[in-house]
């Protein structure tokens, strides 16, 4: 008799045996799509009253604020609904990439038709949730067109998306340290932009201007003015050429000479 598969991860934390389980979204998270008010009146989008997230904004990831508001006449007289707090946001259709796409919202707020909010139950932990659409965004695009290139998701596919559960506690140490590496990877990649925007100025000022000879800033005790040269002056210019596979021949690679 074939012994029977365990349906757990390899990797898990200490104290934790148990099989997982296989549950359809539906079954534990009310999935809630989005609406907008018509652009042709202006009291539904005037005053800004009500916070509303278009497909765009999804690829915030984290939702703290949206870039737009509508009022609550606009609300009432629209099919936008109220998302929870911590809930998780997919795209239901977007253009290029955003079809797929999931973040966590921290603040209430309404979504265009284009967003569905999945609110979860006490069954699953929202980090959980959000890290594990996240590892699904291929397979999210695939079952929503069938090619993965036009289409879009829709609240019975999400509905019935099955999706693995732990126990909950798991599931939270799980989230906690999923959004954990992430936190350090968004602060590893604003360092990265920090310092190409330095060394885009320092570009700019290390070099001198068109029609100067020195640069604005310079290393203690350089003074000298630079010299313009033409660059076949001063390096080699080796052109490349085509050739066909069958003209590949093996090199010892510990036959050859550098120089250093």
């Amino acid at each position: 008799m074939a012994k029977e598969e365990k349906k757990a991860p390899k990797l898990r934390f200490n104290g934790y045996t148990n099989d997982w389980e296989q549950v359809k979204l539906g079954d534990v998270a009310e999935i809630t799509p989005g609406g907008t008010p018509s652009k042709n009146i202006s009291d539904y989008w005037y005053p800004k009253e009500i916070p509303w997230l278009s497909s765009g904004e999804i690829n915030k990831e984290i939702i703290f604020s949206t870039n737009d508001m509508i009022s609550k006449k606009g609300f009432n007289n629209s099919s936008a609904k109220w998302i929870n707090q911590n809930s998780v946001l997919i795209a239901l259709a977007g253009q290029g990439k955003t079809r797929g796409k999931v973040a966590i919202n921290r603040i209430p707020l309404t979504t265009n038709q284009s967003i569905a909010g999945i609110d979860p139950s006490d069954e699953i932990y929202y980090k959980f949730l959000y890290h594990q659409l996240t590892k699904d965004y291929l397979k999210l695009r695939l079952i929503s067109s069938g090619d993965g290139s036009r289409g879009g998701l829709n609240k019975k596919l999400l509905n019935d998306y099955a999706v693995n559960l732990s126990g909950i506690d798991e599931q939270h140490k799980i989230g906690v340290l999923l959004s954990h590496i992430d936190n350090t990877l968004q602060l590893h990649e604003r360092k990265c932009e920090e310092l190409a925007l330095i060394k885009k100025a320092l570009l700019q000022k290390l070099f001198p201007k068109k029609d100067e000879f020195k640069p604005e800033v310079r290393y203690k005790n350089f003074s000298d003015a630079w010299e313009q040269r033409k660059l076949g002056e001063v390096t080699e210019y080796i052109k490349g050429f085509a050739f066909k596979s069958k003209d590949y021949k093996k090199v010892d690679i510990e036959s050859l000479e550098f120089l250093i």
